[in-house]
């Protein structure tokens, strides 16, 4: 079992319980379903999948394992920016507050990332931001042609007074996907393919779809007209949760809702 995954899944779990106001006496992992949960003696299973936006290519031949670009792109530029973070502070450099914005030319190849990452922490340094003060670097306005220019649009910097207060974030840019019956139906029909191994452990059964909106591979929008009656779900207990902007769409049939 993935722990990493095992404790993101739960902090959704619970973020959503919270919002619903539903505190369960006790809540176990399991696999599967994720979670067991204790509502005054009656025990239900959830499970908990995120959704995610699919490119035209994969909506044309689905590959529901497989991660899509936009996650492997999220992955490989966190990766840069923490590695980045690490070089430019383990050589003793004055603590700064930054915000990357990476191009489109950026790929999922981990050593070319290494490389990237090895080139920011040295901009970074020469840009040397002192106190509060706020310095930027464009690929665009570089003189010659910087080794970055491929992979980075944007670093902004600003020196802050603390090690603590220096976030090191990436600004993600994004298209934003409508929510449609047709995706939710698939991420419904793929969880119901396992609703009997998930019943060998409670009867009652919910599924917890989740998207978080501030990441480009989950961005999507939801109608205020969204045409419930057009998804049907076996679960006793269907929910597509907006964990960003707190919105839910209750697809229980006895109770369908949108809440955003």
């Amino acid at each position: 079992m993935d722990s990493a995954k095992k404790q993101h899944e739960r902090f959704l779990l619970d973020r959503f319980l919270e919002l619903q106001g539903i505190s369960p006496k006790c809540i176990q992992p399991s696999d599967p379903p994720d979670f067991l949960i204790d509502l005054e003696g009656r025990k239900a299973g959830i499970e908990v999948t995120e959704l995610f936006i699919r490119s035209n290519k994969s909506e044309a031949h689905p590959q529901p394992e497989e991660k899509t670009l936009l996650q492997a792109v999220e992955s490989i530029t966190n990766l840069i920016v923490s590695k980045a973070r690490k070089i430019y502070f383990d050589a003793g450099s004055p603590p700064v507050l930054l915000t990357i914005w990476f191009t489109d030319g950026i790929t999922p190849d981990k050593k070319k990332g290494d490389q990237i990452a090895e080139l920011i922490a040295h901009q970074i340094q020469s840009m040397s931001p002192q106190n509060s003060q706020a310095v930027a670097w464009r690929s665009s306005e570089a003189e010659i042609e910087h080794p970055l220019s491929e992979s980075v649009f944007l670093i902004q910097t600003q020196g802050v007074p603390e090690l603590r207060f220096a976030r090191w974030t990436v600004a993600r840019p994004g298209l934003v996907a409508p929510l449609t019956p047709k995706r939710l139906q698939e991420a419904i029909d793929k969880k119901a393919t396992k609703i009997n191994a998930y019943k060998k452990h409670a009867e009652e059964i919910w599924l917890l779809i989740v998207a978080d909106r501030t990441l480009p591979s989950q961005m999507f929008s939801v109608a205020p007209d969204f045409p419930l009656d057009s998804v049907s779900s076996p679960f006793a207990k269907t929910f597509y949760y907006d964990c960003a902007h707190k919105g839910v769409i209750d697809l229980t049939r006895e109770a369908n809702s949108v809440i955003f």
